[in-house]
């Protein structure tokens, strides 16, 4: 690496070098700005966003039971037509619409902070199967900022293990 001599504004510049650090999953996410180039001086939370369904079973989501099925005039073999009636069955997963609506949320989220304060970089340390969900929902531009992403569930893991894991060099 070369030494050139910068002036004031340069040092100020490079002092502030805004890194942030998002921690999710399907149900919580952890927005922090790290203090410090590695996060050694902790880090000061930005935003905390929970999905209040994320405890709710599939019934207590939807408010309508699924449609009924009525098959008449069918005849199963020799006997008489049978007038059946039967619950329709449904591919509709409440639960997932409602991980990709926190995605969405969250994906804002990283817009408006980009916008407002300023993120030179984003390091995901996000669930693997919420991973998935989250790195479409992402603009173009935040996905630019990513640096690292990594696989793994630290929702509620304390600063140090978020700071081990988001600055090491073995995490991937």
């Amino acid at each position: 690496m070369k030494t050139q001599a910068i002036g004031n504004a340069d040092v100020i510049r490079a002092s502030r070098h805004r890194i942030y650090v998002v921690v999710a999953d399907g149900g919580a996410a952890r927005v922090l700005h790290a203090l410090g180039a590695d996060g050694g001086s902790g880090f000061v939370e930005i935003a905390r966003i929970e999905r209040a369904s994320a405890h709710q079973s599939a019934r207590e989501l939807v408010t309508d039971r699924t449609g009924r099925v009525f098959d008449s005039g069918s005849r199963v073999g020799v006997g008489p037509r049978s007038h059946a009636r039967h619950g329709a069955q449904s591919d509709y997963d409440p639960h997932a619409v409602e991980v990709e609506r926190f995605a969405k949320r969250l994906a804002r989220c990283l817009d408006i902070e980009r916008r407002c304060a300023g993120m030179d970089e984003l390091i995901l340390i996000v669930e693997p199967r919420f991973l998935g969900v989250l790195r479409p929902r992402l603009s173009t531009t935040t996905r630019r900022l990513v640096k690292r992403e990594i696989a793994r569930d630290l929702v509620r893991a304390d600063e140090r293990q978020i700071r081990r894991t988001a600055f090491s060099k073995r995490a991937r």
